[in-house]
């Protein structure tokens, strides 16, 4: 380190290093004295940027240790938004980061023209759509909804038939209008409500952590809970961090978080623009915003002065990171929580066995305003004509619809079918890279087959390419075959279809329940995003198909994950007092453990036993599990590895329960080989492991193969 750098070179800061010719970023996360006997190269300069919090760094380490992932990208993590751009020469030899992409962004706003003449009829639509929404809608939302195209909606509003103006969408994805809302009054706590608030703040400002799991059913006011103990954490002068499991949650909860606390909340999430996060990082780490709400990266946020940090919907297994480094963000909160002496708080309606298991409960039994929880009748389908829509479900959709009110359907398969197989050979179209059954989808008159693993299309087969049959066809529907089937069934109410292929432009979520809850009669159809903690109003039904698919799964969390989809989408219906509402949940086994228990609202019984069951296998929470997966482009070279990894990590520690290899499904014309490791603690998996990867010499070492690593990996 030069020596007119030294007093800058803080841990944390970020430096250019030279490596060659270029200039890359470094994190200066220590200080030693060199022990290098040949030339160094001098640090080329400090980055004029914020230095990484030092509370951070460890952070980073900690995952780094956890995960068996590299320094360098758990340090990723914990940057400051832009750090991954170029770096720039500035005048008088400072250092800079190229300046983040995307400058904000402006929409389009459709709004109707008072006094304005009827339009010709192919225009009828839009302007009917229009009004029907206030007045004012986002003219990309407009197009969708009404069928319609953006240069119809210039011509239109050349006519003077309606207005397009420019607005700016503020960095929540929620689209104010004006000012924000005025601060509410906090509604009266109940009882239960109360006694949970009353023991989630003892431990704030206390300096000691402290893990509650908040459990309450379906509507039971958690977030009313949350809130409370926010504006303890405030009082204090503490930050509080709020983790939701999916960003399509964040805009309904910034709402209520900003109406009763003011504007001193940030959002944060991967999909707001570059300039955004930079903007919400520098009021975070300034001060300027004392709660954070975001998805699983805002678990790293820069908060200064942390009290309170919580966990909604604890159960879902999208706050587990899929790519390198895998890290879980529930088990990051709760090491930031015992760093900070914060009280850390997981809520959920179905916890996960670890939380059920492990953490003080604070339980919310009862809906906050009363209301019971609604009735779920279980349909055998082996009793029901063939179609995705049983008889009792048909029934209650069509009265929901004659009575102006809502329901949401849960499919968890996109796509139009499952397969599309021959009748006479039995030939599956499969994609030649991945090994799979590839997806038929549909758009208007359009098929094609795609595999939802690596994204591969191809138009579907008139003929079957192994027999020449022309008796193709297709097995199975997805949300895109039910959106159809629904149609036919009610055909005068709104259709919303919600899933990954529906929600792929930004902001389409936001904008798909946005349309949803509008006035009238309308049906949420979708996989399992329909059933993540929406609060909608006026949904007297819901329905579940393929309720007990999962439990066809190998995996010991296979019941867990059938329970956890029945009752938090029956948690949907009948959220206000007084509405009656109707839960069909239809499956080809309805006698399974986790329907008829999941039918019953009965979580403690549910958890109690898989609780036992796993303890007798030494499945979490009673031990730990780690997973190695070995690929390359050569079947046999990854099976020889896999083998001598597997063998090898067996002799280095026989109380380790070592499973496999076993084989997977190709990926992306990669063969896959998986090792699963077993055993009680934790620490135990990653030494072995780190030892036996870091060996000289070792399987690790050998070409023609890449190894992933996964801690107490989510699927098995």
């Amino acid at each position: 380190m030069p020596a007119d750098l030294d007093a800058r070179a803080v841990p944390g800061a970020l430096v250019a290093v030279r490596l060659g010719k270029r200039a890359v970023l470094g994190v200066v996360v220590g200080r030693e004295a060199p022990t290098h006997e040949g030339r160094l190269q001098p640090v080329a300069g400090v980055v004029d940027a914020p230095a990484v919090p030092p509370d951070l760094i460890e952070l980073a380490r900690w995952v780094a240790a956890r995960t068996l992932a590299p320094l360098g990208a758990c340090l990723r993590l914990v940057l400051p938004p832009g750090s991954e751009g170029a770096l720039r020469r500035g005048p008088e030899g400072t250092w800079r980061l190229g300046a983040p992409t995307g400058q904000g962004r402006e929409r389009l706003v459709a709004r109707a023209v008072e006094g304005a003449a009827e339009p010709a009829a192919r225009r009828a639509a839009v302007l009917a759509e229009l009004r029907s929404a206030g007045g004012t809608m986002p003219a990309a939302e407009l197009v969708r909804v009404a069928g319609t195209t953006m240069p119809t909606l210039r011509r239109m509003a050349e006519d003077g038939v309606i207005t397009l103006d420019a607005e700016r969408e503020d960095a929540s994805g929620l689209n104010w209008f004006g000012a924000p809302p005025a601060p509410d009054a906090p509604p009266q706590l109940t009882p239960e409500q109360a006694a949970a608030v009353e023991r989630i703040t003892s431990g704030i400002g206390s300096g000691t952590s402290d893990a509650l799991l908040l459990h309450g059913v379906t509507g039971s006011g958690k977030t009313e809970v949350y809130l409370h103990a926010i504006a303890r954490a405030r009082d204090l002068g503490l930050g509080s961090l709020v983790l939701v499991p999916e960003i399509a949650l964040t805009p309904q909860l910034l709402g209520r978080l900003r109406a009763r606390l003011g504007e001193r909340v940030a959002v944060w999430h991967s999909a707001l623009a570059p300039s955004e996060r930079a903007a919400e990082y520098r009021r975070i780490a300034a001060g300027q915003a004392d709660v954070v709400l975001g998805a699983r990266s805002a678990v790293f946020a820069p908060i200064p002065r942390l009290g309170l940090v919580v966990v909604d919907e604890e159960h879902d297994s999208s706050y587990k990171q899929d790519a390198t480094p895998r890290y879980d963000a529930r088990q990051v909160a709760y090491r930031r929580a015992l760093d900070a002496g914060a009280v850390l708080v997981y809520g959920s309606a179905t916890p996960r066995p670890e939380a059920w298991h492990a953490l003080e409960r604070v339980t919310l039994e009862s809906r906050a305003d009363g209301a019971g929880m609604p009735p779920v009748t279980v349909v055998d389908m082996r009793t029901q004509p063939a179609g995705p829509v049983s008889r009792p479900l048909a029934k209650a959709l069509q009265e929901a619809g004659e009575r102006g009110e809502k329901a949401i359907i849960l499919l968890n398969r996109r796509g139009f079918s499952r397969t599309t197989l021959c009748r006479s050979c039995g030939w599956i179209a499969r994609c030649p890279d991945c090994d799979v059954p590839m997806v038929l989808h549909r758009e208007g008159a359009d098929d094609r087959l795609v595999c939802h693993h690596c994204g591969l299309e191809r138009v579907p087969p008139t003929t079957c390419p192994s027999c020449r049959s022309v008796d193709v066809g297709r097995q199975g529907s997805g949300t895109q075959a039910l959106e159809d089937a629904l149609a036919r069934i009610v055909p005068d109410t709104r259709l919303v279809r919600l899933d990954a292929d529906s929600a792929t432009r930004r902001g389409g979520i936001v904008g798909l329940l946005d349309e949803f809850s509008r006035p009238g009669p309308a049906i949420l159809l979708g996989t399992q995003m329909v059933a993540k903690g929406h609060d909608l109003p006026a949904v007297t039904v819901a329905g579940i198909l393929d309720a007990d698919a999962a439990l066809q799964r190998a995996d010991f969390r296979a019941e867990e994950r059938a329970f956890s989809l029945i009752v938090q989408l029956a948690g949907r219906a009948g959220r206000r007092k007084g509405e009656e509402s109707t839960v069909v949940v239809q499956a080809w086994e309805p006698a399974a453990r986790a329907v008829q228990l999941g039918a019953a609202h009965s979580v403690a019984e549910f958890l109690d036993g898989e609780v036992q069951r796993r303890e007798a296998r030494g499945m979490p929470p009673h031990g730990h599990l780690l997973r190695i997966v070995v690929e390359g482009e050569s079947k046999q070279r990854v099976a020889e590895v896999a083998d001598e990894l597997a063998e090898a990590l067996a002799q280095a520690d026989p109380s380790i329960a070592v499973r496999g290899p076993s084989r997977l499904h190709r990926l992306r014309g990669r063969s896959r080989r998986a090792i699963l490791l077993q055993a009680r603690r934790s620490s135990s998996l990653t030494t072995v492991a780190r030892h036996v990867l870091d060996s000289p010499g070792g399987p690790a070492s050998r070409s023609g193969v890449r190894i992933g690593v996964d801690v107490d990996p989510q699927d098995t």
